[in-house]
């Protein structure tokens, strides 16, 4: 276990009040024998390949790995499947379990797993922008001074609608792997990305010159859930009383923290000296479970 692990494990273990509402969330083991046996899984089809070692991907693994399951990757051969085909393949039953950033839409396609696997730092969001254009939010101290910058987003993303309905421009492209060269070739001034998300992606495009812009940090609720198909209940409490179960014992913690892309963010950030821009999320479910504290972590007060 990790110094950082240390460092944050005593807050959980001191919130008994958190620690009973969780526990009283997991269905006990018996009655998963009793639900409806529908679309049980031998194996967990799950999206991305045996190379992803992203959190998600990570974490179900070992949920597997604890309910004596196996898992595939029906996709192993594709480096990188579309937000659109994965819940394609998860509506035709090609797939059992995607991960996806939650929204109205998500939730009444498919049955959400209401446990934010990257415990709300996703909607932490630093500006990914241009070496040469690194100081362009200087003066920025406000959504309305935000506002005149446009920022760049995958059309189908539930990031879009939210930066929309906070008032921004958004420039929008099918493809994921388009917006690196578009930020770079000036067709939009910002890619707005996760806390855990820029490092590893100015790596991977080392030769378009990106970096993190340095003085603003735009924040918004944004959970990352597993999604089952609709009507899969017996697959989705077992993954959720898992994942409940790894919270109590501090496993899932211990994945969290660890994580090297989590790490690499809040270690490299510099949260404290940002300028935060809070934008609404007007999509973002009435089933979020924000009352739940000991889901969500929140780096400026507890790293």
């Amino acid at each position: 276990m990790s110094k950082t692990i240390n460092a944050n494990t005593p807050r959980l273990s001191r919130s008994k009040n958190a620690l009973i509402a969780a526990r009283s969330l997991i269905v006990p083991l018996y009655l998963l024998f009793c639900l409806p046996n529908v679309a049980a899984a031998e194996s967990i089809r799950m999206i991305g390949n045996s190379r992803d070692h992203s959190l998600p991907a990570v974490v179900l693994r070992q949920v597997a790995q604890r309910l004596n399951m196996d898992y595939e990757h029906p996709y192993e051969d594709i480096e990188r499947v579309s937000s659109a085909r994965a819940r394609s393949d998860l509506s035709s039953g090609d797939l059992d379990v995607i991960w996806d950033m939650s929204s109205l839409d998500m939730e009444q396609q498919f049955d959400a797993i209401h446990f934010p696997l990257y415990r709300g730092i996703l909607g932490m969001r630093l500006a990914l922008v241009r070496k040469d254009r690194s100081k362009i939010f200087a003066g920025v101290k406000n959504l309305r001074d935000l506002q005149q910058f446009q920022p760049g987003q995958g059309r189908t993303w539930a990031d879009t609608a939210i930066l929309e309905a906070n008032g921004l421009s958004v420039v929008k492209t099918g493809k994921y792997q388009n917006l690196f060269p578009m930020l770079e070739g000036g067709r939009f001034d910002y890619f707005p990305r996760g806390l855990y998300e820029p490092w590893n992606e100015i790596r991977d495009h080392a030769e378009l010159e990106l970096s993190v812009e340095p003085n603003i940090l735009i924040r918004y609720r944004a959970p990352l859930y597993f999604f089952v198909k609709k009507g899969n209940t017996r697959l989705h409490t077992m993954i959720l009383s898992e994942l409940e179960a790894m919270l109590l014992d501090g496993s899932y913690n211990e994945l969290f923290f660890s994580d090297p892309a989590v790490k690499m963010g809040m270690e490299n950030a510099h949260l404290r000296s940002r300028t935060i821009i809070d934008l609404d999320n007007p999509f973002l479910s009435p089933k979020t479970p924000l009352e739940r504290k000991e889901l969500w972590f929140d780096p400026l007060r507890d790293y």
